[in-house]
Order: C-alpha cells, then sequence, then structure tokens
C-alpha cells in the first residue's frame, strides 16, 4: 500500500530550468564573495564538493559538513567565517533568483488531493542546498505552508545526493515506510526516475509530451498525476520483484538515515526511558551494533557456506533494564557504520547465483540470501522508526 509520495522540487513543483539558473546563481555567488575578499573561485570550490559527494566519503558527514570541510580547504576560510557569509548570500542575495522561476500549473491542486488521500508528502530535492535556499524556492512554487511535508531533504540533514539510490533510501528510513510503499515523482530521468526505481520505488516522470518508451511506471504532467491519483492508479500498482542491486543502497542509505536522528540527540537523551518498556536511544543503538555482528551477518555468511541451512532463532536481546554496551552512543553508531561497511564489501564479492542461494527459516520457511538480506534493512528501518519515536518523547 503507497503511503507516501516523494516530490522532486526543480522542474516538477517550481518551473526553474536549470541550466540558466545555476548560471545566475554562481554569477551572483562570484560577485558576493569577491566583495568580501575571497581570491578563490566560489564556483570551482562548490563543484569540488559535489565531486567529494558523488566519490565514497564519510557518510557520517552530512552534505553540510562534506561542503564545509571542502570549501575550507578550497577558501582557505574557517568554517565559521564560511557559514557567516554564506548566511548572508542566501537571505540577502539569494531571493533575486526568483526571477529564474515560475509556478507550474496544478501544483496545488496535485497537492491538496495528495493530502485528501491521507499520504505522506515528501520534498525530495537534491540537497545540495541549505534549508534556506530549498524553502525560499519552496515558497517561489506557492507554498505558504511548510508544516503539510513530513520531510524536506536539505544538505544539513542528508548524507547522499542524486542520483545515488542510498539517497532515497534514506528518505524511506527517515520516514519509516518501506520501498514498495513510496511513489517518486520527478523530471529527470538519471536522478530522479532510474535511482528511485533500483530501490523498487513506484515512479512518475514528469513530462509535457508522453513517450512510448519510458523507464518509469506512469508519465505525464502534474494535471494528469493529479488525476491518475483521483482515479486510484497508486492502489493497483504491480509488485516489484527483489533484486539484488536493491540491498547495497537500502545498507548505506539506513546508516544515513540513523546518523541524521542521532544529530537531534542532546546529551541528557541517551539513556533516557519515555517508556520504561521500550529501550533508551543508546540500547537501540547497541543492539544494531550487535545485531549486526552477532545475527545479520553471520546470518548470510551460513546462507553462502552452508547448503540449505535452517536458520534459527537468534538470541533474545538484553531488555530495557539491562545496561548499554558501551557509554558513548556516537562511537556505537560509528562502529555499527564500520560494520555496516565490511558487510556490504562482502555483498559485493557476490555473483548472481550466491545471492540466490536457498535458506530455511523458522518463521519464513523456505527463504533465500536476497531475501535475508532484504531483512537485515528491514530491520534496520524498525529500529531507526523506533529510535525516531523515542527521540519525540524524550525531555
Amino acid at each position: 500500500m503507497i503511503k507516501a509520495v516523494l516530490l522532486d522540487l526543480d522542474q516538477t513543483l517550481l518551473n526553474n530550468p536549470i541550466d540558466a539558473f545555476l548560471m545566475e546563481y554562481f554569477n551572483l555567488l562570484e560577485v558576493f564573495f569577491k566583495k568580501r575578499g575571497y581570491n578563490n573561485s566560489i564556483q570551482q570550490a562548490l563543484m569540488a564538493c559535489v565531486a567529494d559527494l558523488e566519490r565514497p566519503h564519510d557518510i557520517t558527514l552530512t552534505n553540510y559538513e562534506v561542503f564545509m570541510l571542502r570549501l575550507e580547504k578550497e577558501l582557505k576560510r574557517s568554517q565559521s567565517g564560511l557559514k557567516d557569509d554564506f548566511d548572508i548570500f542566501y537571505g540577502e542575495v539569494y531571493p533575486q533568483l526568483k526571477r529564474c522561476t515560475a509556478p507550474v500549473e496544478g501544483v496545488q491542486r496535485l497537492i491538496e488531493a495528495l493530502l485528501s488521500l491521507d499520504l505522506s508528502l515528501i520534498i525530495a530535492t537534491n540537497p545540495l542546498f541549505p534549508t534556506s535556499a530549498i524553502e525560499q524556492r519552496l515558497h517561489w512554487a506557492g507554498f505558504s505552508d511548510l508544516t503539510q511535508f513530513a520531510f524536506i531533504t536539505t544538505a544539513e540533514n542528508m548524507h547522499f545526493a542524486k542520483p545515488n539510490p542510498a539517497y532515497y533510501a534514506e528518505i524511506l528510513a527517515r520516514v519509516g515506510i518501506e520501498p514498495d510503499e513510496a511513489i517518486m515523482v520527478g523530471d529527470d530521468v538519471r536522478n530522479d526516475i532510474e535511482a528511485a526505481a533500483t530501490l523498487g520505488i513506484y515512479t512518475y516522470h514528469v513530462v509535457e509530451n508522453v513517450s512510448q518508451q519510458t523507464q518509469a511506471d506512469r508519465q505525464g504532467t502534474i494535471i494528469q498525476l493529479e488525476a491518475a491519483f483521483k482515479q486510484r492508479w497508486h492502489q493497483n500498482l504491480a509488485i516489484k520483484p527483489l533484486h539484488p542491486k536493491m540491498i547495497a543502497p537500502q545498507f548505506i542509505g539506513n546508516v544515513g538515515a540513523l546518523f541524521g536522528l542521532l544529530d537531534q540527540v542532546q546529551p541528557h537523551y541517551w539513556e533516557q526511558h519515555p517508556d520504561p518498556e521500550e529501550w533508551s536511544i543508546l540500547q537501540i543503538v547497541c543492539h544494531l551494533l550487535e545485531s549486526e555482528v552477532q545475527v545479520q551477518r553471520p546470518r548470510l555468511l551460513r546462507i553462502l557456506e552452508e547448503d540449505n541451512p535452517f536458520l534459527t532463532a537468534p538470541k533474545t536481546p538484553p531488555g530495557p533494564q539491562s545496561p548499554p554496551c558501551a557509554p558513548n552512543g556516537l562511537q556505537v553508531a560509528k562502529d555499527f557504520a564500520k560494520e555496516r561497511q565490511n558487510t556490504i564489501k562482502l555483498l559485493s564479492t557476490l555473483n548472481e547465483a550466491q545471492w540466490y542461494r536457498p535458506a530455511r527459516h523458522y518463521i519464513f520457511s523456505h527463504t533465500n540470501l536476497l531475501e535475508m538480506a532484504h531483512f537485515t534493512a528491514q530491520h534496520d528501518r524498525l529500529h531507526i522508526n523506533q529510535l525516531c519515536e523515542t527521540l519525540g518523547n524524550c525531555h
């Protein structure tokens, strides 16, 4: 059942020809920063930041943090000074770019229709810009109330960018849904359609002229999309089979989602028990680490090494009254991220046949390695959602 709709922003909810917009954006940046005594090219520095995101990098860092580390090196300025200057730019100069944009016909009616169907709405714009810039573009698109969106991706709250499928996996984990419970709506084949479809997310390609050749589940205009939802198109989508390419992005994206939530944890929250019958945040993170090392990866290894093994129930984890595995929650989370990378490295060596090696599960009966790997991703999301609920009740 579809629970959420992910919406691209530029050229989907907002007319914003990206080439013209970026040209004007970089022109304004260069003029502004030269007046403030910067000698190096801001455009070149920002492009180096984007390149850093496209390469393997520390996935515990937000996009904003990755950018700041690179800008500090490229521009020879402190991060605090850079932040102050960019805040001024986005507050005083960036609003001029509104002239490059225009609202899209039918967008407001689409949003109203989706909300009337009790669907969660996520703004899935490429998170290369800070919150201020993205919120301004949403206002230019005609949205005065941003609280109607369950989540808005920004440089500050995301750890990946388009077209990395892990970007979409991070969104799913942050809002607590599965890939087959979401539809991605966007105009860009590579960034929006192909990347989301890699995870098994349903897709709608926003185009003015319908083509016979499309990788999307459906295509058309924003107005046609509203009509499709009113006709309950989303309730009759074909089931997408699991595929090995779906797994690694979820494994990585789930780690990003975990650290996105942990960024909001104040020091005194870690060991709070808002519900005395539930784990604390620290205990949840400990469980993820311990499960990865003792259950999840060993189970996959066993399927690889044994012929059709019987997978028994794992040992019951410690209860909420048990002491946590370590005192430093962030370090435990970083250890989990390292162990997860080891699991991903293992899976990267598999051939097609190995993904489908059979096993027998104490609950699921006949299964295979691919299904068990997908179960690991679901296990992540279960406890990330638990952490989110616990965090919301901490004081």
